[in-house]
């Protein structure tokens, strides 16, 4: 038997081993029990091993187990891993600290369903794969069935092996920006390298659409990515043209090149089956807070195919540079041209959504300006270019020199403050003639034709009140002195008795002296009506007496005589720059009145002044003038017009003309007697218009239009130009319905009796519908209809059918009706990479910002 001695010593060295197993026991028991959901977000394990170069962060819903033999750590349901900047997440993670290396995949649930598929985030790439391994000291990893997003493009992989140059090499890829699992198109890559942040280049590719191949295809491709905070290059998908006058084709392929922060290019390629093709290039520049423009350059081969052979091209020039004010207070450049070799924008082969269409006049001007710091002075040198689609005529202006005072000068401001002096002089350069000139080089029959000349102006101006501010008194005297350097001779052709007109080169001064004194004043009247909402009706009307004197005074009158023998007298001056007739002596008596008309009533919706206000009529302005210098007819036309805006989308302008004169019921020509006299009444309208026009929509609508004419002002569009003509044809799908209705109807006085026999008026009544409205969340149909009241026929009419399809839009444009008719199929890509667009408002990615 043992002593107690023995026993003591037994019993502890007892209760020493079930402590020792216990501590060591304890841990693997504790990380074998599951986790309440509620502490998922409390349990962390923090593993620091000497083989990691920093810590380890990992977590798990369900449970973790630790191997400690082969030291492995077993993760599982919504398990999540964090090491030096890469995020790992997966339904399950095994992490082999011998190996340094993870494990994720997912797991199959009861229904055999996937489930927590690994998601892999390295410094803000994205890759979703079946499975991933990956090993944090060679930073190399081996994936099946990866899904990577990189900025907007999506990129699924079959199998792929990461490098650690962090290059992806895989097979069997998908390339989209579509984000749904099973895209609606993909471009089917055999095989590819990826380089993260830089491109991929891949082998034989073709495109799928909604999991059918498509025979388009490329034999090799490389695909630019975009770097963080950088451009992207991509292109902009065209239009199909199925129904033309040029066959079918492709309209407007493009390729966008972001160069640079302060410079963007498009070139784009149009083609048409029957041999009509075109290039156009579209470039940007812009330097914050000194200037920005852009270059629109173009060139067309137009031929219509059999039996047609008629083949011709047109190249187009626009170029639009302005300068930001704070750039130079003092010098100014501003250029705005708009060429077409063949003066006409009807030879296009984009007739579809080409504001520029139906205008018959193409303007171009460049511009340099000076100011003379503080002094009120200044200079502009301009360049200028008109053409006429209907005339063919081209007139070139190079150059037109300006030097002028910018306000009134008063000398001796100290004792003078009502007595003001201008001056202003220019000099031009111009010639007119045919267009095929300057398409066919023939510039010295355009050097023939310039003609030049100088002229003056010197004005002097006061102003001044009287009877306690109640008139404004303006009096002004204009002295003009011109200066031309070619003059005209005129002689008769004893055969026909015809005047030949000769230009010589020889020139002269000429000169007209203009003096006017006009009085003006304003007048208020209230009308109040009774009724509790307080109706108060408020007329301002402003008249105002002139009085315009300008003696004959010029010279260069001559005269020639005919084979009769009697004298014909003319200006030498009728054919030069500055052009001169025979006039007479003109004392000119102008009566005008200006009336606006307002409603103000109580209203309880304004909490500010507790009353609405309503302008009833905006402008209402009458006009006429006497001469007291001519033998008769002394009474020049009544001119009205006048402007209602009863609200925001609702415009009424009204415009004639009025003659107090009588006239001849057979041929319309004008007599010497008054209409009154004759029985005629007070006289006959000579011209008239009423142009109305209509928006109907919403008023959240219509303050969303307003904000997007406010963004597109501020924003560059290639059809920036569009939105600034037709800013209420936008379709946007964020306004569900629209309606736009414009109706112009005009008289105007027959002039040809022979030809309009029985008509004393030419009328015109046409009337413009536009508008769209969402079938279904993704479904748009618009139209435009132009409709010729008078006629009764359909002068054009277009109508377009828009489908967003997720990742992809649809524009269906059929034209059936007018000159410019087609059916084109527009398919474009939601991302920037192939087109970062509205539905029907095509533009690259906006860099220059």
């Amino acid at each position: 038997m043992k002593t107690k001695k023995d026993t003591f010593l037994f019993f502890s060295a007892a209760i020493r081993i079930c402590f020792f197993l216990l501590i060591c026991i304890s841990p693997v028991y504790a990380l074998s029990q599951p986790i309440p959901e509620d502490s998922t977000k409390l349990r962390k394990i923090y593993l620091n091993d000497t083989d990691f170069e920093s810590i380890i962060t990992y977590s798990a819903r369900d449970s973790i187990y630790s191997d400690l033999r082969k030291q492995q750590v077993h993760l599982y349901g919504d398990a999540k891993l964090n090491y030096e900047g890469v995020d790992m997440s997966a339904d399950y993670l095994l992490i082999d600290l011998e190996k340094n290396e993870v494990l994720a995949t997912f797991t199959v649930d009861s229904l055999g369903r996937r489930v927590g598929k690994p998601l892999f985030i390295d410094n803000g790439d994205t890759l979703k794969a079946a499975s991933i391994r990956y090993n944090f000291d060679t930073k190399k990893g081996y994936i099946q069935e990866a899904a990577i997003k990189q900025d907007e493009y999506y990129l699924t992989m079959e199998k792929a092996k990461r490098h650690a140059n962090d290059e992806v090499h895989f097979v069997k890829g998908k390339f989209t920006t579509c984000n749904l699992e099973e895209p609606h198109y993909h471009f089917g890559l055999s095989k590819a390298v990826m380089v993260p942040d830089e491109r991929i280049v891949s082998g034989p590719m073709n495109l799928w659409v909604m999991g059918v191949p498509t025979p388009l295809g490329l034999p090799f491709a490389i695909i630019p990515l975009k770097k963080k905070k950088e451009r992207t290059n991509g292109f902009i998908m065209p239009q199909y043209s199925l129904i033309s006058a040029y066959g079918m084709g492709l309209q407007d392929l493009g390729y966008y090149f972001p160069i640079s922060e302060r410079l963007q290019t498009i070139v784009y390629a149009t083609g048409f089956t029957r041999g009509s093709f075109g290039f156009r290039n579209y470039s940007e520049y812009a330097t914050r807070y000194k200037y920005n423009g852009n270059f629109d350059l173009g060139y067309t081969r137009f031929r219509f195919g059999y039996p047609d052979s008629t083949v011709f091209s047109t190249t187009t020039v626009r170029w639009t540079h302005n300068q930001d004010a704070k750039l130079n207070p003092n010098w100014s450049f501003t250029a705005n041209v708009n060429y077409n070799s063949n003066s006409t924008n009807k030879q296009t082969l984009n007739t579809q959504n080409n504001p520029q269409y139906f205008n018959n006049t193409l303007n171009s001007d460049i511009r340099l300006g000076k100011r003379f710091g503080s002094l009120p002075i200044s200079a502009d040198l301009k360049l200028s270019l008109r053409q006429n689609s209907q005339t063919r005529i081209i007139d070139l202006t190079s150059p037109i020199f300006n030097f002028q005072t910018t306000n009134r000068i008063f000398p001796f401001k100290r004792v003078n403050k009502v007595v003001g002096f201008s001056y202003a002089n220019e000099f031009q350069n111009r010639s007119s003639f045919k267009d095929r000139y300057l398409k066919n080089g023939n510039f010295d029959s355009i050097g023939q034709n310039f003609r030049n000349g100088f002229t003056q102006n010197f004005n002097v101006q006061a102003t001044f009140s009287a009877l306690k501010n109640t008139l404004r008194i303006t009096p002004s005297v204009t002295y003009k002195q011109i200066y031309n350097f070619q003059s005209i001779q005129k002689t008769v052709d004893t055969v026909t008795n015809f005047a030949i007109i000769d230009t010589i080169g020889k020139g002269g001064f000429s000169h007209s002296f203009n003096s006017s004194v006009s009085v003006t004043s304003n007048l208020y009247s209230y009308y109040r009506f009774i009724g509790k909402r307080k109706t108060i009706l408020r007329h301002v009307m402003t008249p105002t007496v002139s009085f315009n004197y300008a003696p004959a005074i010029q010279q260069g009158i001559t005269s020639y005589q005919d084979t009769s023998g009697r004298e014909i007298k003319y200006s030498r001056y009728e054919g030069s720059l500055y052009s001169e007739y025979l006039t007479k002596s003109s004392g000119r008596i102008i009566f005008g009145v200006n009336n606006t008309f307002e409603l103000k009533q109580k209203s309880a919706k304004d909490t500010v002044t507790g009353f609405k206000k309503l302008r009833l009529i905006d402008n209402f302005f009458l006009n006429t003038d006497y001469d007291i210098f001519k033998d008769s007819m002394n009474w020049g036309n009544l001119n009205m017009r006048m402007v209602i805006n009863p609200n925001e989308f609702i415009n009424l302008t009204i415009t004639a003309n009025h003659s107090w004169y009588s006239w001849n019921d057979t041929t319309g020509v004008t007599k010497r007697q008054f209409a009154i006299k004759e029985n005629q009444g007070i006289g006959r309208i000579t011209s008239a218009s009423f142009a109305t026009s209509l928006i109907l929509t919403t008023k959240k609508n219509r303050d969303k239009l307003q904000n997007i004419s406010n963004e597109m002002a501020n924003i560059w569009n290639p059809q920036y130009q569009q939105w600034m003509l037709n800013p209420n044809q936008m379709v946007h799908f964020d306004i569900p319905w629209k309606l736009t209705i414009d109706h112009i109807f005009g008289l105007n006085l027959n002039t040809d009796v022979l030809t309009y026999r029985g008509k004393h008026y030419l009328p015109t009544n046409t009337i413009n519908v536009s508008g769209d409205v969402n079938l279904t969340p993704n479904w748009k149909v618009a139209a435009r209809l132009m409709y010729d009241i008078q006629t009764r026929s359909i002068s054009n009419f277009n109508i377009n059918l828009y489908r967003n399809i997720h990742c992809w839009n649809v524009v269906f444009n059929w034209t059936p009706i007018g000159t410019n008719k087609s059916f084109t199929v527009g398919i474009r890509g939601n991302a920037s990479m192939l087109q970062n667009a509205n539905i029907n408002i095509r533009k690259p990615p906006i860099v220059l910002n």
